[in-house]
């Protein structure tokens, strides 16, 4: 049994494009160097199935708002994170001096999260465009918001070599299912300027004209656009493990090919 900690960070340049929208030039320095940090606890059990080179593993983890929140006081960022799973790896080859180790696997992955960034704009008014036009809606303070939601299937190949403490690794990964990943605004709202007879008045109204009209899903909280994927992805990875007295580090790069994605993720586990 192992209890998870890990970091990543979302990369700022990928949401340059939502941050030129909302018309901040960039996030603020300490997020613009560091990109938005994504932290994440996950606890794990691993158990070995006897007379066969199989293992089982289940995980969870969770972030409540309150330990998000906690990012606010370095970054101005917060966190909101779940994330369950069960994992089946088969050792087709075991190490020996000359060969390394050889094993597949097939997961299951529940995950969703969220996260608040600010943008330090200051009031601003956003001119949306519709099917019948543009509207325009007011926000005091603006902030970035992002979320996403994940359900998926995860087929692994992973080849491995231990030296000393060392175990340095490569794999390939493809993973089918659903994915909704939603960017917007996070502030205060008013549609001072909006009144319709048919929908209503006020935000409730503007709300509704946009789920007939076109246009993003909006609150008094702010509002935000939602994209959904089914494309399976395939993906290729390698990195480096290390264990020192009970904890376990491990470093990853990883890259999707097709998608000209590129993620990075370190982790520390406490393996009782």
């Amino acid at each position: 049994m192992g209890v998870t900690v890990g970091a990543a960070c979302i990369n700022a340049d990928g949401v340059t494009p939502l941050i030129n929208a909302m018309g901040a030039s960039a996030l603020p320095p300490a997020l613009k160097s560091l990109g938005i940090p994504m932290p994440a606890a996950v606890a794990t059990l691993k158990i070995g199935i006897p007379f066969l080179p199989l293992d089982i593993g289940i995980k969870g983890g969770y972030i409540p708002p309150s330990l998000g929140d906690g990012l606010r006081s370095s970054t101005g960022a917060s966190v909101n994170y779940t994330n369950v799973g069960i994992q089946l790896r088969y050792a087709i080859i075991r190490q020996n001096l000359l060969l390394p180790n050889l094993s597949v696997g097939a997961s299951y992955n529940y995950m969703k999260g969220d996260i608040t960034a600010p943008t330090a704009i200051g009031a601003k008014t956003f001119t949306v465009a519709t099917d019948m036009g543009s509207t325009n809606i007011n926000a005091s303070d603006p902030a970035l918001a992002l979320g996403w939601t994940s359900n998926t299937f995860d087929f692994t190949t992973q080849v491995s070599k231990q030296f000393l403490f060392l175990v340095p690794y490569l794999g390939a990964g493809y993973t089918l299912g659903t994915s909704s990943v939603t960017g917007g605004v996070s502030s205060t709202m008013s549609a001072p300027g909006y009144s319709s007879i048919t929908y209503g008045s006020g935000i409730s109204g503007l709300n509704s004209f946009f789920a007939a009209n076109g246009g993003p899903n909006i609150s008094d909280q702010g509002f935000s656009y939602t994209a959904t994927a089914n494309t399976p992805v395939l993906r290729v990875y390698g990195g480096l493990s290390f264990r020192i007295i009970l904890v376990d580090f491990d470093t990853q790069v990883m890259y999707a090919p097709f998608t000209k994605g590129l993620g990075f993720s370190a982790t520390a586990r406490v393996q009782l």
